[in-house]
């Protein structure tokens, strides 16, 4: 790749690229590359034989898969390239050489950030590559055999260090086979997902889009927010969330559409800035992801968002669940095509509708106090939606989540920490009265007093003096990097411990819970692709 800046960005027309791809272009053979800014910037170094170029034209991958490979090619080939340049690559390969949203559907987590205990079916591939990094970062890649082959040989070269990491496979030459077989054949180049979606990638549709989402120590929200494309692939959207407890937040910001799919933005909510990663389904009606404070990745709304022109649709009730016998609680029902003709099923009467739109819906409700115990169809006009809503007798217990989690040490160079937030989550052990089944009903979070306590009675490191503190709201933060003289040999402030949590819930007494925490060690250095 040349160590120069590229002439400007051309696509191919559409027509002539849709040509090229019912040829040869989704088979082995390749994909043709039809940006003069590539075949400019890399064809020094790759050879270009009619399009197909050497290495590039045989690979499929995420936006940030894309991003890492020009990342490791500033790094080790000293390439010289511009913020713009870069980013007119990533949409362009993120265009013609992406990934379908099924095939990142199962691994999204990774580009989301979300710490995941990842289950792997295939030994060998744990072997080989899920002990350096997340089997989602190879699973977000699509290749040819012989690209599979080089990829690894890329390993051998630049990562020298991997041989040795794998000295205790037996048979290197017969696992290594073994291995890059199975990954040519679960992530080939050409799949049916991707012939599906170029052949009917949705434009994504400017407008009003409705929000539902979960905060960890805030609750459930809902909103609107308005897109708006302003050219191309870039979007500037705003509007405002409301969490449960009625607490409205302005949020807005800009975005880039990656491939039609990769919805990713940086913005503000309440004024303090956040970053999204949102993944658009196949008939582009819906954004799945995150959006979490910056830089705080680990501090997050879960959210789904969806078209408010869209058909009937129920997508969240606030809150979840009520007790037998409550009397003028108010609900909110979030989703688009409403009504105020709403029911909450058996047992639960709507009192008064205190307001309608086609995007929420909200209702005051009386509750039996014989209603059943379970979970109810909730209707908004020809909107339905089952395990949304339920009634329970009484909080039988609560959990810490996330549990297990896992923190990290920081603050005194680069290295930012990260944080957990821990959620007290009720539940009612549901209509059979036995906990941990399967009719089991999550209520939602509730205020806990929250504590540290030893892993273990017989530690004698004392990690819970050293590891962190946790607030009242249940939001935990590590303590800094390196040596503390306070500690046993100067040790740093790593260890596991337990996080506690005492609820008094009304007519079931205390009732506690408890968390499995792992702070560790810093992370130094931060990957498009973990």
């Amino acid at each position: 790749m040349r160590k120069k800046t590229g002439s400007c960005f051309i696509i191919a027309l559409a027509c002539a690229l849709a040509a090229a791809w019912a040829g040869s272009a989704l088979g082995e053979t390749g994909i043709p590359v039809t940006s003069d800014k590539v075949l400019n910037m890399c064809t020094d170094c790759h050879k270009n034989n009619r399009g197909l170029v050497s290495r590039i034209s045989y690979i499929r991958q995420s936006p940030e898969g894309w991003e890492e490979t020009l990342w490791r090619h500033k790094r080790v080939r000293g390439l010289s390239i511009t913020k713009e340049e870069k980013e007119s690559l990533i949409r362009y390969f993120s265009t013609y050489q992406g990934l379908a949203p099924a095939e990142v559907a199962p691994y999204a987590y990774t580009l989301e950030k979300r710490d995941t205990k990842e289950k792997v079916d295939n030994q060998v591939i744990v072997d080989m590559c899920v002990r350096c990094h997340s089997y989602a970062k190879t699973a977000l890649q699509r290749r040819t055999p012989e690209e599979w082959t080089k990829l690894a040989n890329m390993h051998s070269g630049v990562l020298p260090m991997w041989l040795y990491q794998l000295q205790d496979v037996l048979d290197w030459d017969k696992e290594l086979a073994t291995c890059l077989a199975e990954l040519s054949k679960r992530f080939p180049l050409e799949t049916p997902e991707w012939k599906e979606w170029i052949s009917v990638r949705p434009k994504t549709v400017a407008g009003k889009w409705v929000v539902s989402g979960y905060q960890a120590g805030k609750g459930s929200y809902g909103g609107e927010i308005t897109l708006v494309n302003t050219s191309g692939d870039f979007y500037t959207y705003s509007g405002t969330v409301e969490f449960e407890n009625g607490e409205k937040q302005p949020i807005e910001g800009k975005a880039t559409l990656y491939g039609g799919y990769a919805w990713r933005a940086s913005g503000t909510l309440a004024g303090k800035p956040i970053r999204e990663v949102f993944h658009i389904s196949m008939d582009g009606s819906t954004f799945k992801g995150v959006r979490f404070d910056d830089p705080h990745f680990e501090l997050r709304g879960v959210e789904t968002r969806a078209f408010a022109g869209g058909g009937p649709r129920i997508l969240s009730v606030m809150p979840k669940a009520l007790k037998a016998g409550t009397k003028g609680a108010t609900v909110t029902i979030v989703g688009t095509g409403l009504s105020g003709q709403a029911s909450l099923g058996d047992g639960v009467t709507v009192k008064k509708v205190v307001s309608a739109s086609p995007t929420k819906v909200v209702v005051a409700v009386d509750v039996s106090d014989k209603a059943a115990t379970g979970y109810r169809n909730a209707k908004a006009g020809n909107a339905a939606a089952d395990g949304l809503f339920a009634v329970y007798k009484a909080i039988d217990y609560i959990k810490v989540v996330p549990s297990p989690a896992m923190s990290r040490t920081g603050g005194l160079g680069y290295a930012v920490k990260q944080l957990v937030q821990f959620d007290a989550m009720a539940f009612s052990s549901g209509a059979d009265d036995i906990p941990a089944t399967a009719d089991d009903i999550e209520i939602g979070r509730v205020p806990a007093a929250w504590g540290i306590r030893e892993l273990a009675s017989s530690n004698d490191d004392h990690d819970a003096e050293f590891v962190g503190t946790i607030d009242r709201n249940g939001l935990f933060t590590p303590g800094n990097e390196g040596p503390n003289p306070k500690r046993f040999m100067q040790e740093n402030n790593m260890g596991d411990v337990w996080i506690t949590a005492n609820y008094a819930a009304p007519g079931s007494g205390k009732l506690s819970a408890r968390g499995y925490l792992l702070a560790t060690i810093p992370l130094y250095i931060q990957r498009p692709v973990q």
